[in-house]
């Protein structure tokens, strides 16, 4: 058999071996369904947060949004289209922290009420610019069902924010 004939079956046996190997390695990118979870499912995890830390809050709610006021502000309430510059952590019910504005923004961080999760629309507007307040949240008004944020998904979480500026 003549040798260039050869090499070329036995490049072409390795294309189709490397091919092989190539699709056998391509991730299934199929997403699991996710189940958002009712407020009411996170209750007991945050009682037993609040138990467990300083916070006090009112939980006589429907939406299962607890907060502490712990400094109400003087400047301007937020509305839905106002621009807040806030400083804040998240953290997980562990005390873990999972973001913090001091760390990657310290002059604060720049959002339109709008845009954030429900929890913080909903809290911010408790306090005026200046205020700082304490959130504990379902997970139905943090990240909810939504797969893009990974281990944020469906966790109930905490925040510890300041009202740092309110443009409306």
């Amino acid at each position: 058999m003549n040798s260039s004939l050869m090499n070329k079956k036995i490049c072409a046996g390795l294309a189709v071996i490397l091919g092989l190997a190539i699709i056998g390695c391509i991730k299934d990118e199929t997403t699991t369904a996710c189940e958002p979870k009712p407020a009411v499912s996170d209750t007991a995890q945050m009682k037993k947060y609040i138990r467990d830390s300083s916070i006090t809050a009112d939980s006589n709610n429907t939406s299962w949004l607890m907060w502490q006021i712990m400094d109400e502000g003087t400047g301007a309430i937020p509305d839905p289209g106002s621009q807040v510059t806030v400083k804040y952590i998240g953290r997980f019910l562990t005390g873990v922290a999972f973001d913090s504005s001091y760390a990657q923004k310290p002059e604060g961080a720049v959002f339109r009420l709008d845009k954030v999760i429900p929890g913080w629309y909903l809290g911010l507007s408790k306090i005026k610019e200046g205020g700082r307040i304490k959130l504990l949240l379902p997970s139905s008004l943090a990240y909810g069902c939504d797969p893009r944020y990974g281990v944020l998904t469906n966790q109930p979480l905490f925040f510890d924010i300041e009202l740092i500026k309110v443009e409306n």
